[in-house]
């Protein structure tokens, strides 16, 4: 699977109040590997196939909602995943997901409300176990 995402995870913020900022990149990973995906505010990683949050220079934001989903993998591989998000400096912890029995498809949401003034958020996926050869990884982050 591959961007664009049917039902952005901005549709659920009402809690937040109006998400300004949004972003998404994919990428792929094959099992018993990691991969890091960063959604920035200027710029994604990959470079391909993503979108920055901030580009026309807004304010910059400091809390909102990640959505994660992986596709394909087999039933042995073993996921763990953890959100980041960074002011430039340091990098800060908003949500970990236990090593788990992935399946064939994940799909996670989560929010956080954080101090920091965000100019990038990381999603660390680490895959291992399994026999897919390549697991497609779609990222998104609604922000404010």
């Amino acid at each position: 699977m591959a961007l664009p995402f049917n039902n952005p995870v901005s549709q659920c913020m009402p809690g937040f109040g109006s998400p300004s900022y949004y972003g998404a990149a994919t990428s792929g990973t094959s099992n018993t590997s990691a991969v890091t995906i960063i959604i920035g505010n200027l710029a994604t990683t990959p470079t391909t196939g993503g979108t920055a949050f901030n580009v026309s220079g807004g304010p910059t934001p400091t809390s909102g909602k990640w959505h994660l989903r992986l596709v394909g993998a087999t039933g042995t591989t073993a996921l763990s995943l953890a959100v980041q998000v960074t002011d430039g400096n340091t990098l800060w912890t908003v949500a970990t997901v236990p090593v788990a029995a992935a399946g064939g498809n994940v799909d996670y949401t989560g929010e956080f409300k954080t101090d920091v003034a965000i100019t990038q958020v990381w999603f660390s996926v680490g895959l291992s176990t399994g026999t897919s050869s390549l697991v497609p990884i779609d990222a998104e982050v609604s922000l404010v």
